[in-house]
């Protein structure tokens, strides 16, 4: 035990009672005697405390000190209570310990009784001056300390005389000014038995204002410099204040301000009307005089009721509060510690428009599908529709998550070294949002190769997954008239400059806040793709592999495709490839004419598509007609579609054209020879050609026809 040590007595001990709290100040072997120091609530006379003595009434009682009443009353310190001193044997309290008649209280408050309630960290916010606070309360301690200071140097001998209560006093009376005996010895002991404390010494703020003001007929708040100080009335009344909760619950809702609710509030479930003065002010009255809030009654009113959170979530919804006006609840990467445990999906619009191939035509938007590791940070893969977000996108970008990222990257015409994508494999646990990747037809038709935990989103909730949404591209939204960004990169290339954009991510994006100590030590680079290998490296990895053959029959679009003998067709697109011709499905199709087959696509980029021979899964790539550029046979669907309708427009006008071209050519011949393009006669018979005369005249002439005399 130690000074200060509060003590109990539960069954009493010589002059100590039960249910009451002492403080230890001195075990004096010189006197042999030990002092302690109760501080006793003062009794209230009448009329002096009439607001605490009606708290004290209606039954607040401090939580950890039986018989000390809780201090309601605005301004009550520690005046509101004297010290009284107890002495004891040392001997017959040295016995009351050891017998268990005495002990130390099982909770130490760390502040006098008159502070209960309150803590030091809250005295501390108190403590700091505020504007317009002409004295601060550090400064009231600090004059109070400069009187108690001379006592405290001397406390063995205060606490060693033979009273000293008179000692204390008669350096109260020698202060300048002098100061009350009471509530100085009150500091004094107080100051003493909570560790020399300054804290001890504060006002007890928390309690201003607190008492309670229910019931009373007059109105309390500051007085209206325009009306009077008794102008209105007080929102004291309970019916009042249900009438008002009553108002704010049936029009409080999306976007109602504070005031549009008080004003219907007024008008429907008070009764008010609008009253225009001479002047022609304009103020509500109630037509049989019955007491109605002001603004500023109403907004308080509600203010107790409901918390500001709840206010929040009533005007703006619960997904701004929680976008904006809530504080983070912590990070999503410290619930997962190996790659690919979790993974989030979200899609984006490209914002650039490529040239259509019809005239005056734009092709349809590009819409990118991402998928994020969140322990590493690395974007494991991308997918794509066209025309709007489509489940089709989502499975592209499990596609590219399951298979080699080289092998994905040549799809598009696009060489990568193995360590500039590194992730293989598909995750067990996906969060997307509640849109086209919330779809069965987002998922692998195989059911063992689905989800283990398919988690959805809230619906505009981008918190919910934020570690994708912030890596998405961000465009400057520019003011003005309206405006799109044309470029002429084919969809599939702008597929390939947004694979592109993903590696580069994976290079650039800082994740230090995602790396551990270990990883901090083990000197590990902070982009996603060292992260990614330091981890891999060392087995933490939960990413489920599978064969290339499994993720295209899982994933890709299936199509039926046209199989004749020199190659397979799709939408009039010819594909071949050295597999395919010893497979020996070309040559059935020789044999007994053209047939169908089941096959894959990859809707993005048809520059190779996948044939279902048998129990095989044979690669096909595009061809051109004649040899030429390869970049133009990387086209999406929506591009080959376009070029098959020109090539069908093209037939068509050609059919009218080849019938104007041929009569003009024989206008001009009849033009030239005056006589019909096609006017030969049928006859009977065979020709005279054989005859002796022809065979005459065709020797005649032939030395006219021939440059040289008729020589061959």
């Amino acid at each position: 035990m130690r000074t200060g040590t509060q003590l109990c007595a539960p069954e009493g001990f010589d002059a100590l009672c039960k249910g009451v709290r002492y403080h230890l100040l001195r075990s004096d072997p010189a006197r042999q005697r030990v002092l302690l120091v109760e501080f006793q609530r003062k009794r209230q006379r009448g009329g002096e405390g009439q607001r605490s003595a009606e708290i004290s009434s209606r039954g607040g009682a401090s939580g950890g000190h039986p018989g000390v009443a809780d201090q309601g009353a605005g301004g009550t310190t520690y005046a509101s209570y004297r010290p009284v001193l107890h002495f004891l044997s040392r001997h017959r309290f040295e016995q009351a310990l050891e017998r268990g008649l005495i002990f130390a209280c099982e909770t130490q408050d760390e502040l006098p009784p008159w502070l209960s309630g309150v803590t030091v960290v809250e005295l501390q916010a108190y403590a700091e001056l505020r504007v317009g606070q002409k004295r601060s309360h550090a400064a009231r301690i600090d004059q109070t300390l400069a009187h108690l200071w001379p006592l405290v140097q001397n406390l063995d001998q205060i606490l060693g005389a033979e009273s000293p209560d008179t000692l204390i006093n008669a350096h109260a009376r020698a202060c300048k000014p002098p100061q009350h005996e009471t509530r100085f010895r009150t500091a004094f002991y107080a100051y003493v038995c909570f560790g020399c404390s300054r804290w001890a010494l504060h006002y007890p703020v928390h309690h201003i204002g607190h008492w309670d003001r229910m019931g009373r007929e007059r109105k309390f708040g500051r007085p209206s410099r325009l009306k009077g100080a008794h102008h209105g009335h007080g929102s004291n009344d309970q019916e009042m204040i249900d009438r008002i909760l009553e108002g704010y619950r049936k029009y409080a809702g999306p976007g109602q301000h504070l005031r549009a609710i008080y004003r219907r509030t007024l008008r429907t479930v008070f009764g008010c009307v609008v009253q225009t003065d001479p002047q022609g002010r304009k103020s509500f009255v109630h037509p049989a005089g019955r007491a109605f809030p002001t603004f500023g009654q109403f907004a308080y009113r509600v203010g107790q009721a409901f918390p500001l959170e709840v206010r929040q979530v009533y005007k703006y919804g619960h997904t701004r509060v929680r976008t904006r006006l809530q504080h983070s609840l912590g990070r999503f990467a410290e619930s997962v510690g190996n790659l690919m445990e979790r993974t989030e999906q979200d899609a984006y619009c490209c914002d650039q428009v490529a040239k259509g191939y019809l005239p005056g035509s734009h092709q349809p938007t590009l819409w990118v599908v991402r998928t994020r590791c969140i322990a590493s940070g690395m974007i494991v893969g991308i997918g794509f529709s066209i025309g709007g977000e489509a489940a089709s996108a989502y499975r592209l970008a499990k596609f590219c998550e399951a298979i080699d990222k080289v092998k994905f990257c040549s799809l598009f015409g696009l060489q990568i070294r193995e360590g500039d994508w590194p992730s293989v494999g598909v995750s067990p646990h996906v969060i997307h949002d509640r849109g086209p990747g919330a779809t069965a037809k987002a998922e692998s038709t195989e059911p063992a190769l689905r989800p283990v935990i398919k988690e959805s989103a809230p619906s505009y909730a981008g918190q919910s997954k934020a570690s994708i949404e912030t890596t998405h591209p961000k465009a400057v939204k520019l003011e003005g008239k309206p405006h799109y960004v044309e470029t002429r990169l084919s969809i599939a290339q702008l597929a390939a400059q947004e694979i592109i954009r993903t590696i580069a991510d994976n290079h650039s994006i800082d994740v230090t806040d995602r790396l551990n100590n270990d990883a901090v030590e083990a000197g590990v680079f902070p982009i996603p793709v060292a992260f990614w290998n330091y981890l891999d490296r060392r087995g933490r990895n939960h990413a489920v592999s599978m064969r290339f053959e499994e993720a295209v029959r899982a994933y890709l679009t299936p199509i039926e495709l046209t199989v004749q003998d020199d190659a397979v067709y799709f939408k009039e697109m010819r594909f071949d490839s050295a597999a395919l011709q010893r497979s020996g499905a070309l040559q059935k199709a020789h044999t007994c004419g053209t047939y169908r087959l089941g096959g894959y696509m990859l809707d993005i980029c048809v520059r190779h598509l996948w044939v279902e021979v048998g129990a095989d899964l044979i690669e096909v790539d595009a061809m051109l007609a004649i040899r030429d550029g390869e970049e133009q046979l990387y086209i999406s669907v929506v591009e080959l579609e376009q070029l098959e309708r020109l090539r069908r427009d093209g037939k068509l006008e050609l059919q009218s054209h080849r019938l104007a071209a041929r009569a003009e050519y024989e206008a001009a011949f009849e033009q030239h020879a005056g006589q019909p393009f096609d006017q030969g006669v049928v006859k009977g018979g065979r020709n005279k050609r054989s005859k002796a005369a022809s065979v005459e005249e065709r020797r005649q002439i032939m030395q006219y026809l021939r440059a040289e005399g008729g020589k061959r």
